[in-house]
């Protein structure tokens, strides 16, 4: 197997570049607002300010947590299928496959939307991520346990990782893990860059920004 390439860094703030991890839902794929209000609706989640997996964990009974489930997943269902795919993914694929920088997927979805995302629209030549993390991996995101554990797997410090992704959870996951981070932007999640600047280090609207960042020279802000 090629030796992971890292990308040099050409000032002492840069950090070399050998692992990128990115979150599904709203990064791989384009955002879908309308998802987590149906999941709330279909659990009965009234509170605005509760996780839903975290609300699902603390039903009194095994027979509510597992209606819950499924009620999440029929409206995960309907998402996937209206999945598209995120503006500058293949370019992005193609310069992290050419440079053998290493990628993997932690997502607090279920593994058959994953699937059918690579499937659908990631090349075969470029269907090469070392790790993929779902919710059934706890404890879950914004937690630092899923980005450490990829970390721990793939033999990469977190210093030399990167993770990409569109919510708080992705952003406070990669800051707490020590890894870089970077907000992909949308049409809901602009405030980010306001109320927790703290936590990322970059933003970018299309994933073939990334490319130019890495070229750059990728810097931690924090």
């Amino acid at each position: 197997m090629a030796q992971l390439m890292k990308l040099r860094p050409t000032a002492k703030s840069h950090i070399a570049v050998k692992a990128i991890v990115f979150d599904m839902d709203g990064t791989l794929s384009i955002p879908q607002p309308w998802m987590f209000g149906a999941m709330r609706e279909a659990i009965g989640l009234t509170d605005p300010k509760m996780d839903i997996l975290t609300f699902v964990d603390q039903l009194p009974s095994k027979q509510l947590k597992d209606d819950a489930n499924e009620q999440l997943k029929a409206v995960e269902a309907r998402a996937m299928a209206e999945m598209q795919p995120q503006p500058g993914l293949l370019p992005l694929l193609e310069y992290l496959t050419a440079h053998e920088i290493s990628t993997s997927i932690c997502t607090r979805n279920l593994i058959k939307p994953v699937r059918h995302l690579i499937a659908s629209f990631v090349p075969d030549e470029h269907q090469r991520f070392a790790h993929i993390l779902t919710r059934d991996f706890r404890p879950t995101k914004p937690d630092p346990a899923p980005l450490l554990h990829i970390s721990e797997q793939l033999g990469i410090a977190p210093e030399n990782m990167v993770m990409v992704g569109d919510s708080y959870d992705d952003v406070e996951c990669g800051a707490a893990a020590g890894a870089g981070t970077i907000l992909v932007r949308s049409a809901t999640n602009g405030g980010l860059l306001e109320s927790r600047a703290d936590l990322i280090d970059a933003s970018v609207h299309d994933l073939s920004e990334i490319i130019e960042l890495l070229e750059r020279g990728f810097e931690k802000k924090r």
